[in-house]
């Protein structure tokens, strides 16, 4: 007799990997909370800029994907106003009344109570809830991991309240703009919520375009993660994007009209070269660049040739360490000892992450040697341990009713 779980496997086609979180999830809840009646669950991926990082505050187009490694959310509406969050990555838990949202510092929590905060403030929630949530993304992937943990909280909220979901997503933009500034990233929550299963995911943040290419599932990203922690990081993104603004100021005096830096060409601004401070133009010279980066990177994809696709990737890391000086020896050490292995099809360090991190598209059956080789010449040279993931690109935002919990 076939397992009621492969019901739901077969029914939902979730990945082995997410059906156990949420059946671990669902298990933890109940611990926690009692029961699981009534509850419904999400799962979102971790998002993961590919190219395109640092344009998005110019109307830039981005390439992203979603990796399976997941927040999952189990989430049940109360009659009553007190709100009980347990999260399930380290064991701590908050408890507040609706009416009395306190300010909160944790890592993890300001962005859950940020969301109720401002779904609250437009009268979007109006009772009390309990939930619980995990997410098993490294720390290292950034801005990603946490706007996954956002993302299925809204969706559950949604589907808990009964939201439209018209602008709903916006609300994941508002709350990062309060709590980290212009780095948030749209791009990011799109992702997240609207990837397919082996895509590489395109919006263009002028039109709101969006398509999706096929990522040659031959290949694993690898995460490698030095564990060297950048101080201040969001102060420094943040400080890429004011002089970004400056530049643009400077620019309108030789072009009439441009909204911001996706209305500069290269031969342009190449010609103004001595217009700008050296360090302006730099960040401009990014900013442009990258923009024809993506444009060359979706042809390759769609000629399927992926080693031009791969070399583009590792250019946007060099022009990322030089124009934008967001790098460092450690990433550069990894790029430099990835992009001309033979299984290595491209190697980028990972932006506004509070680790020094990089990842690379690996073929699968020589991603463990790869690991092997690139850990021990990282030792050899730094005296110090990189911490290796794998991962696929995966389906985005997923809900789960409170009948699909019940059979799980």
């Amino acid at each position: 007799m076939r397992d009621m779980t492969e019901d739901v496997l077969i029914k939902k086609d979730i990945e082995p990997k997410t059906l156990e979180s949420l059946k671990k999830a669902k298990q933890k809840f109940e611990e926690v909370f009692g029961d699981s009646k009534n509850a419904i669950g999400i799962t979102a991926p971790t998002g993961l800029m590919i190219l395109g990082d640092h344009t998005h505050y110019n109307d830039g187009i981005l390439l992203s994907t979603s990796l399976n490694s997941y927040t999952t959310v189990i989430l049940r509406k109360r009659k009553d106003y007190e709100i009980k969050i347990y999260n399930a990555i380290n064991g701590t838990s908050r408890e507040f009344n609706f009416f009395e949202i306190p300010a909160e510092t944790d890592v993890y929590f300001k962005y859950v109570v940020g969301i109720v905060r401002l779904l609250k403030a437009d009268n979007l929630i109006n009772r009390g809830f309990e939930a619980l949530f995990v997410n098993d993304a490294p720390d290292c992937i950034g801005l990603g991991k946490f706007s996954s943990i956002q993302i299925a909280f809204l969706c559950a909220f949604r589907k808990a309240f009964r939201l439209n979901t018209d602008g709903l997503l916006n609300y994941v933009h508002k709350n990062e703009l309060e709590l980290l500034g212009k780095i948030s990233n749209v791009a990011q929550h799109y992702t997240i919520r609207n990837s397919k299963k082996n895509k590489f995911y395109f919006i263009d943040l002028r039109t709101l375009q969006e398509k999706q290419y096929n990522y040659n599932s031959e290949y694993d990203v690898v995460i490698l993660d030095t564990r060297n922690k950048i101080i201040d990081s969001l102060s420094i993104c943040n400080e890429r994007i004011e002089e970004c603004e400056i530049g643009v100021k400077g620019l309108r005096l030789y072009i009439w009209g441009i909204k911001n830096l996706r209305d500069v060409n290269l031969e342009f601004l190449l010609r103004h070269i001595h217009m700008l401070p050296r360090r302006i133009f730099n960040r401009i010279l990014y900013n442009v660049r990258e923009r024809i980066r993506v444009e060359e990177a979706i042809e390759a994809l769609k000629k399927k040739d992926y080693r031009a696709f791969g070399k583009i990737v590792s250019q946007s890391h060099w022009s990322l360490s030089a124009d934008y000086e967001l790098s460092d020896d450690t990433c550069d050490f990894i790029v430099r000892n990835s992009e001309n292995i033979d299984c290595v099809y491209g190697s980028k360090m990972i932006s506004c992450s509070q680790y020094r991190s990089a990842f690379q598209l690996v073929r699968k059956e020589c991603a463990a040697d790869y690991i092997d080789h690139i850990t021990k010449l990282y030792y050899e040279k730094f005296k110090k341990e990189l911490i290796a993931y794998r991962f696929q690109p995966a389906e985005g935002m997923r809900e789960y009713t409170s009948k699909d919990l019940e059979k799980i």
